[in-house]
């Protein structure tokens, strides 16, 4: 296996993964409060050891709506990851439910 081949799937194994754990990750912070989640990133943003790997997640609500709706995405950055992270993104309400 050729030098580029071998990157490309290393790059493919690790985007896998990292899509696996912010799914995973982004459908418990689903749950979250509204309260909590309408807090500044810096707060509740966090890292963590996941499988034996350092993995750092950055949680934002970057957008509230007219209604009071939360745009909310979640993101996860390995930092042997030099490639764009995939995001979780979803909507929170006030009245606590999710879209």
């Amino acid at each position: 296996m050729g030098l580029l081949a071998r990157l490309f799937s290393t790059r493919a194994r690790r985007q896998a993964l990292l899509r696996r754990i912010n799914d995973e990750l982004g459908e418990r912070i689903e749950a979250w409060p509204y309260a909590t989640l309408s807090r500044p990133a810096e707060e509740i943003s966090f890292a963590q050891e996941i499988d034996g790997i350092a993995v750092s997640f950055s949680i934002e609500a970057y957008e509230r709506n007219a209604s009071g709706d939360l745009h909310v995405c979640v993101g996860a950055d390995l930092a042997i990851f030099p490639f764009l992270p995939p995001s979780y993104v979803f909507w929170k309400r006030p009245d606590e439910t999710i879209y």
